[in-house]
């Protein structure tokens, strides 16, 4: 089973939540000044580690991945009371593998991803925010025009009290396989005054401890999808990995949030294809259709580490 884009949930001392993804680079635009969300998050940087061992007739290989990403979200107010504005963003992916693996033909892929985005209050209680985000990934060789695809969603939140606050999202992408629908129900339900749960369904679920006023640590369980171009025989690699972890938040100052991530990969489908292996298309982890096996063998789960750099803006957190 394959399983579709990443959304990573946060928590900061207030208890306000915010919701990511790949879609992790659309949701984490679309999360940014959501309505409920009570703070903007201006900037992310994150760096990630995953041991990974593939086994072969040959023997074992052992190697390394690391993914880095750098994320930016401004948003322009277009009325006095800031009910309506633009998002304009941008996110850059540099994903690597390091060490001796004959079996894995990868050695580095990239993504870049402007975005642009709108967001307005219906009324006081609901909010709709849309996103559009061409993206180009692949190895960065032979650069072609087919590499770009499309992106575009569409979020409702709705606050039933200041505790619960409900939200859907509907959303379509290009991938390399094919077409990718999105389809999630998601929520953000403040259960006491330290325990928040928060997520979208079924991309991700966090539950968030406010240990004080600077820690925050707790549960996250997030899936994640992105395919890149390969110029090697115009292939394409198709990364889709199940994360539950453990995480712990600190903020350094009110505005700069530095959090740590250890999880253990259930999943980690990292596939290469030619570029006439066709799905029919993905609604959320769920393909359809009959597609060819994939070219390399396959890589086993195991830990990941993640740690990150938020700037965030928190009406009210002094």
């Amino acid at each position: 089973m394959k399983y579709a884009n990443q959304l990573q949930s946060h928590n900061t001392t207030a208890y306000i939540p915010r919701v990511a993804t790949s879609l992790a680079i659309v949701f984490m635009l679309l999360s940014g000044l959501s309505y409920g969300q009570g703070y903007i998050e201006g900037a992310n940087i994150s760096y990630e580690v995953m041991p990974i061992k593939i086994k072969t007739p040959d023997g074992e290989q052992n190697f390394t991945g690391s993914n880095f990403k750098i994320g930016t979200t401004v948003p322009i107010f277009l009325a006095e009371d800031r009910s309506r504005y633009l998002l304009v963003g941008g996110n850059l992916e540099a994903f690597t593998f390091a060490g001796s693996h004959p079996a894995f033909e990868v050695s580095s892929v990239y993504s870049i991803s402007p975005t642009l985005g709108y967001s307005t209050m219906v009324n006081s209680k609901f909010n709709l925010t849309g996103l559009f985000m061409p993206t180009m990934n692949s190895d960065y060789k032979n650069l072609k025009g087919s590499d770009i695809k499309f992106a575009a969603i569409v979020r409702g939140s709705w606050k039933v009290n200041d505790n619960l606050t409900w939200k859907a999202t509907l959303g379509y992408r290009r991938q390399f396989y094919g077409p990718q629908y999105v389809a999630l129900v998601g929520m953000d339900w403040k259960a006491t005054d330290r325990w928040r749960i928060f997520g979208d369904l079924p991309h991700n679920v966090t539950a968030s401890y406010a240990v004080n006023e600077k820690v925050n640590t707790g549960f996250n369980l997030f899936v994640q999808n992105a395919t890149y171009r390969l110029d090697n025989q115009d292939r394409y690699f198709e990364y889709n990995t199940v994360n539950p972890g453990l995480f712990a938040e600190y903020y350094v100052s009110p505005q700069w949030a530095i959090r740590a991530t250890a999880a253990y990969t259930l999943i980690r489908n990292m596939e290469i294809y030619n570029k006439d292996d066709k799905a029919d298309g993905f609604i959320d982890f769920y393909e359809m259709g009959d597609r060819k096996d994939p070219l390399n063998p396959e890589v086993s789960g195991g830990l990941s580490f993640r740690v990150g750099l938020s700037y965030r803006i928190v009406p009210g957190k002094k």
